[in-house]
C-alpha cells in the first residue's frame, strides 16, 4: 500500500509541477495577449480619430455584428459600413476617449470592456451639424486571428445619461 502511496504522490507531485510551469507560461503569455487585445481596442479607437472608414473596418472581422444602443444588431462587414458610413452623409470625429475597466481571456477569445466619450460632427447635404457628444459603456469580444492579432467580433454599447 505505502508504495502506492508513494507513486500516487510522485504523479501528483509531477502534475503540481507541470501544472505550475504551464500557468507561469499562460501567465506570460496572457499578458501579452492582454496587451495585444488592449491595443486592438485602441486601434478601433485610433481609426476613429483618423476619420478613416477603412481603418476603422479593418478593425473588425469579416463576420462581426455590432449592437448599438437601442437598435437591432447589425451583422456583417458590409452592413455595418454602410450603418456607419452610408452614402449621401459623413461623420467626422472629432475626439474619441476609451477607458478599459474590464478584459478577460479564454484562449482564442477576450472580452474587453469600458466608458467612452465620443464627439462627433455629422454632414448631410454639405451641412454640418454642431459638435456633438456622446458617453457610453461598450463591450468588444475579440477573436486571435491566424496571424496571432486579435480583432473585434462583437462590439455593443449603450448610452449613458448624466
Amino acid at each position: 500500500m505505502s508504495t502506492a502511496h508513494g507513486l500516487l504522490g510522485l504523479v501528483i507531485s509531477m502534475f503540481a509541477i507541470l501544472a505550475g510551469a504551464t500557468t507561469h507560461a499562460q501567465s506570460a503569455s496572457s499578458a501579452s495577449d492582454r496587451r495585444a487585445a488592449e491595443r486592438a481596442t485602441t486601434a478601433y479607437r485610433d481609426a476613429w480619430i483618423s476619420n478613416n472608414p477603412e481603418l476603422v473596418m479593418a478593425t473588425l472581422t469579416s463576420d462581426a455584428v455590432i449592437y448599438p444602443s437601442n437598435l437591432k444588431p447589425i451583422v456583417g462587414a458590409d452592413a455595418i459600413r454602410r450603418f456607419w458610413f452610408p452614402s449621401g452623409q459623413s461623420t467626422r470625429v472629432v475626439a474619441m476617449e476609451l477607458t478599459i475597466d474590464g478584459l478577460t481571456i479564454d484562449t482564442d477569445t477576450a472580452i474587453v470592456s469600458g466608458v467612452g466619450l465620443l464627439t462627433f460632427v455629422t454632414t448631410a447635404n454639405g451641412d454640418n451639424t454642431p459638435p456633438r457628444s456622446q458617453s457610453s459603456w461598450f463591450v468588444n469580444i475579440l477573436r486571435r486571428q491566424s496571424d496571432g492579432g486579435w480583432l473585434i467580433w462583437r462590439r455593443m454599447w449603450g448610452d449613458t445619461r448624466n
